[in-house]
């Protein structure tokens, strides 16, 4: 984000739709994700990583394999793979669900 001695681009008088925008010219090409649980904010921050890295090729998520997480629900893993071949469809970044 851009911090300024004034508003910043992380500021909150600034609308959420127009604080991304800085991370639209970045040329980020691969982003990992450790950790994951499945929560809606991880899945939501994921959307945000594909809508606002335009530059973005892959993205490798990886479950914990002894982590709790909400993939133990048939019904939770279900969504969610079906989530990630929705972003793959709908972006040109690979996204790769992985076991660590």
């Amino acid at each position: 984000h851009h911090v300024t001695d004034k508003c910043g681009d992380a500021c909150p008088c600034i609308s959420r739709e127009d604080k991304g925008r800085s991370l639209t010219s970045c040329p980020v090409k691969m982003i990992e994700i450790q950790g994951f649980r499945a929560t809606m904010k991880e899945m939501t921050m994921i959307k945000h990583f594909l809508d606002c890295f335009p530059c973005l090729k892959l993205m490798s998520i990886y479950v914990e394999e002894n982590d709790p997480t909400q993939l133990g629900n048939p019904e939770v893993l279900k969504l969610v793979l079906e989530m990630l071949e929705l972003c793959k469809k709908l972006s040109s970044c690979d996204v790769q669900l992985l076991v660590s």
